[in-house]
């Protein structure tokens, strides 16, 4: 009896040369190679999780996500929802393709072949339960956050993503190098602490594009990272626009990671104090624009979920451990079992320490004082 397999997929997702192309590769593949009878579901403005839910019979035996962040996350969601066991085969058509990345389906620099091996899971590929993230009731799977650095995900473009890829993203991280940064109040484990920051993400994922290593553990150990991003100067913009666009490490950006279970970020209704070099940027900007619109003051400043606009601030956000199967290619699985690790609930990983901490809830007291 032959196998049943759903395809959803973007049709303007034209990171690739021509859909045509990848589409009848991969109904080759499912139909000739590995004796799937194939059905095809393309989405369109305004197609959520509902839909998907729908098409979610109990025959089926293959889900395949073909599309940028956002496609891929809402047919995760829908899976997670259902709380269905269907594996999902990931084809990466999109511009950051984060969870691909990180879950070793495209290489990790940002100028890698999107189709270059994304049809290898569906033969071969090992399926792995692993986590996902609610924000405000809405899942992700990659990341969510709120900030100008944030915000940077959303600005480009659809044709300017088509056009630039990954640089669609630098060019709009760039512009925010004026802005004033956000005074975020931050609650987990017991603990509320305020810290300014241009960027504030939880991901379910190790690397934001940020040029970290990438394992597998953290999609699966049921923990999220709080990842706090303050640029203060012009070579921590360019140590994360580098470690963005072209993968490059550097222990000097100011890009600081805790393990969280569930966490509560607030957005203040005051901005934090621009440095001499944001200053520099912001008049700048004022001579070559004639004009410059200051960001408004609020606690309800845009969030963000895998690429996309949801909503506001305040984020109460959650993980949801092993959520949903997705077919990960063989040697990242070997790599995860060879570097596993337990880590408790709040633990400091990566850069920040405590002392971090109190020196940004100090310049966060500090940009309070002034503003009186």
């Amino acid at each position: 009896m032959p196998k049943q397999a759903l395809v959803v997929y973007n049709p303007t997702a034209k990171s690739q040369d021509q859909n045509q192309t990848w589409i009848s590769r991969l109904v080759s593949a499912l139909s000739h190679q590995e004796r799937y009878v194939v059905t095809l579901f393309p989405t369109r403005e305004g197609t959520t999780s509902d839909d998907i839910i729908a098409l979610i019979r109990p025959d089926l035996d293959l889900i395949v996500a073909a599309g940028g962040d956002g496609t891929i996350r809402s047919v995760l969601a829908a899976l997670a929802r259902a709380k269905s066991t269907v594996p999902a085969a990931l084809v990466p058509l999109g511009t950051g393709n984060v969870l691909c990345r990180n879950l070793g389906i495209l290489g990790e620099h940002f100028f890698a072949d999107s189709l270059a091996h994304a049809f290898d899971p569906i033969a071969n590929g090992v399926p792995v339960r692993i986590d996902m993230g609610t924000m405000n009731g809405h899942y992700f799977a990659g990341m969510a956050g709120a900030g100008p650095l944030s915000d940077a995900f959303m600005t480009p473009a659809r044709g300017a993503k088509t056009n630039f890829k990954v640089l669609a993203y630098v060019k709009a991280m760039l512009e925010t190098m004026a802005m004033r940064p956000n005074i975020f109040k931050i609650t987990l484990s017991g603990r509320t602490f305020t810290v300014e920051a241009a960027g504030v993400f939880v991901a379910n994922v190790e690397d934001l594009g940020l040029g970290k290593p990438c394992h597998l553990n953290t999609l699966t150990d049921g923990f999220l990272n709080l990842h706090v991003l303050d640029p203060k100067n012009f070579h921590e913009y360019m140590a994360i626009g580098f470690r963005f666009a072209a993968g490059h490490e550097d222990a000097r950006a100011p890009h600081y990671v805790l393990r969280v279970k569930d966490v509560l970020i607030e957005a203040m209704p005051r901005r934090g104090i621009r440095s001499q070099f944001q200053r520099l940027v912001t008049m700048i900007r004022r001579l070559l624009e004639g004009k410059f619109t200051l960001a408004r003051t609020s606690q309800f400043i845009p969030a963000m979920i895998d690429g996309d606009e949801c909503g506001t601030t305040p984020m109460q956000i959650s993980v949801v451990p092993q959520a949903v199967t997705v077919l990960v290619p063989p040697e990242r699985v070997h790599e995860s079992a060879a570097s596993s690790g337990d880590y408790e609930a709040g633990e400091v990983t990566g850069f920040i320490s405590a002392t971090q901490i109190k020196a940004a809830e100090t310049r966060a007291d500090e940009t309070r004082a002034a503003s009186k």
